[in-house]
């Protein structure tokens, strides 16, 4: 058997369904609902069950149905379930409201308090709240309201129906208009025709023109008892609320009371992690300028203005210890001028405490001085002292970064101090040890100017070649204390010690109208002090070799010397044009003194070798290669 509408009411509210559905006219989707709850209600009333209501609904609207929203469909529901809970005692007797169902009411509770939680940013999760809210009860407007506890104000935070552009702009005082009551008594004030309160004030452009009926619901913490606000609900139509709302409402402000509280600690606690994150990273950052320099002159006005910026203080002061009273201060440095003073008196405890401090300037109850001793493991090096607003309450937070500062401070005054004395230490030992190369210098000459005599009055011929090459050899070491005395002490160019390794070779070695033309390609390859002295000797056997051997039977001929450096070795070669050696030359079997000098000295001083081979590349001559690791 088909359906049938026992009365008129249900078909009417069915029109007002369709219309609001589908004309222009309907600006909010709150019509929709409104009127789909009220045909769910005259549908239970008319004694139809849900599945006849529905059965009907079918018929009378046709092709129309499938274009309802979900929410309007549920809005049908709710108000036949609703209603049938009335009907059977569930609530109060007199209660005719929409949230008059437990299961709608707990639904709707469940809705905001997932709303209230879904964000810990207050202003999004409120912007939220407030939507939800205005759909979940049926309202064209719900705003929120915050109290700021130091002007004794209210704000306008979040709205749905009314300018938004007065969100955060918008502030009453808390006990003016019908949210101000609602905020001064902590009770809900229901005003069924708003522009009748004896309370009632509204703001130009805050758009509540064109609204009846006002709610206003006040946001308390019951432990500890505090207001956080005023919720408001606003409607375009005049309408009471019930007794079942009323507890609603009174319910969804305390969940409501409680995220705001929850946003508000999670922001204040998410503000004081980046306030900390930015003073660790200011830290870092004044920790790597202070190590960009070891120059103690520069160093001090830096640390002094470095506490300045770190402190975001207007004056700040660098107290050094005397050397020749090391318990009391001598010297001073300020940033950025000496027109502050610091009291002394502090500035002495802060040393003989040894602990950082605050004492506040008696002059001025904003101001504060931070004061932190400059310790190293060796003992104090003074105090920094920065003056700085009271600010926030953070002392000890402020202490414990500023005393970060003063021992990283601290640490680069002392590596700047060991590092001066270092370099005096340095320049004195380098002075003397080129007085020494000098001196050893002038020695190995006078010895090399004996045997040179000794050559030229020796009876026997014989004896003039093995002293020339004893002169070569002396001479050798002498050019490389001549380089040392007039250079670095501890390292030389390779290429430099050689070219006074030819110089010498060219007049000792060289015979008497013989030419020779020596080549260094260029290298910056540098050896150390003692590598210098042995490589010159080598070197030296090597010309020594090519002139008696290679050049033998010839007037001219070309040396040439390369110098490399890899990953491991540092590579000497020295290449002649001469009549060069069998493949099967071997040092320790053919070579004579000379060779067996430099071979020992590779191996035995420079931990490398030296080996002599036929030029194969050049197709002629021979080539003497010395390899060692280099010394740091």
């Amino acid at each position: 058997m088909s359906a049938t509408w026992k009365s008129i009411e249900p078909l009417q509210q069915l029109t007002a369904l369709v219309s609001a559905t589908t004309t222009e006219a309907a600006e909010s989707p709150i019509d929709a609902r409104e009127a789909g709850y009220r045909l769910g209600d005259g549908c239970a009333a008319d004694d139809l069950t849900i599945e006849e209501a529905f059965e009907l609904l079918e018929r009378e609207v046709g092709d129309a149905l499938p274009t309802l929203h979900a929410d309007v469909l549920g809005s049908i529901v709710r108000g036949y379930v609703d209603h049938v809970v009335r009907q059977r005692g569930v609530t109060r007797r007199r209660s005719a409201g929409r949230l008059s169902s437990h299961v709608s009411r707990m639904a709707a509770l469940h809705r905001i308090n997932r709303a209230a939680t879904a964000s810990l940013q207050l202003d999004d999760m409120l912007a939220t709240v407030v939507q939800v809210v205005a759909e979940t009860i049926t309202v064209d407007a719900c705003s929120v309201f915050l109290l700021d506890e130091a002007t004794e104000t209210l704000v306008l935070r979040a709205t749905v129906g009314l300018n938004t552009d007065l969100v955060g702009k918008l502030v009453i005082r808390s006990d003016a208009g019908i949210t101000g009551i609602a905020a001064e008594t902590r009770e809900i004030q229901i005003a069924p025709i708003a522009r009748e309160h004896p309370a009632f004030f509204t703001y130009p452009s805050v758009g509540e023109d064109r609204y009846t009926s006002q709610a206003s619901i006040p946001l308390v913490l019951r432990e500890p008892d505090r207001l956080v606000g005023v919720m408001n609900i606003q409607t375009e139509r005049e309408r009471e609320i019930d007794l079942d709302e009323v507890a609603f409402l009174e319910t969804a402000a305390g969940e409501l009371a409680i995220a705001i509280e929850n946003a508000r600690l999670y922001s204040t606690t998410d503000a004081a992690l980046r306030r900390r994150i930015r003073e660790l990273n200011a830290l870092r950052s004044v920790a790597r300028s202070l190590a960009s320099t070891l120059n103690i002159d520069d160093l001090y006005p830096l640390v002094a203005s470095q506490a300045a910026s770190l402190t975001a203080g207007d004056a700040s002061a660098l107290f050094l210890v005397g050397r020749a009273l090391p318990t009391q201060v001598s010297q001073a440095i300020y940033w950025p001028n000496d027109d502050v003073s610091f009291d002394a008196a502090f500035v002495e405890t802060v040393l003989h405490s040894r602990s950082a401090l605050v004492h506040v300037v008696r002059t001025s109850d904003d101001d504060l001085i931070l004061g932190a001793p400059l310790m190293t493991a060796h003992g104090v090096l003074g105090v920094i002292c920065s003056r700085v607003s009271r600010g926030p309450n953070h002392t000890d937070e402020r202490l414990g970064l500023f005393q970060a500062f003063a021992d990283s401070a601290a640490l680069a005054l002392e590596n700047a101090e060991l590092y001066n004395e270092a370099r005096r230490g340095m320049e004195t030992a380098s002075i003397l040890l080129q007085e020494m190369h000098h001196r050893v210098r002038n020695n190995l000459q006078t010895v090399a100017a004996l045997l040179k005599m000794q050559a030229r009055d020796a009876s026997y011929a014989d004896w003039t070649q093995p002293l020339q090459e004893a002169v070569a050899r002396v001479q050798s070491i002498a050019a490389v204390h001549s380089l040392l005395s007039s250079a670095n002490v501890t390292r030389a160019e390779a290429g430099a010690v050689l070219k006074h390794v030819i110089d010498e070779a060219s007049v000792n070695v060289v015979p008497p109208g013989t030419r020779i033309t020596f080549t260094i390609l260029p290298s910056h390859v540098e050896v150390s002090s003692r590598q210098a002295t042995v490589l010159a000797l080598i070197v030296n056997e090597c010309i020594a070799n090519a002139i008696e051997h290679g050049f033998a039977e010839r007037t001219t001929g070309s040396v040439e010397i390369e110098i490399n450096l890899d990953e491991r070795n540092i590579t000497v070669e020295v290449r002649d044009d001469g009549a060069g050696v069998s493949p099967t030359f071997d040092v320790t079997r053919d070579a004579g003194l000379g060779l067996r000098i430099a071979s020992t000295l590779a191996q035995s001083d420079l931990r490398g070798s030296y080996s002599l081979v036929p030029n194969v590349a050049a197709g002629v001559g021979a080539r003497s290669i010395i390899r060692f690791p280099p010394e740091a």
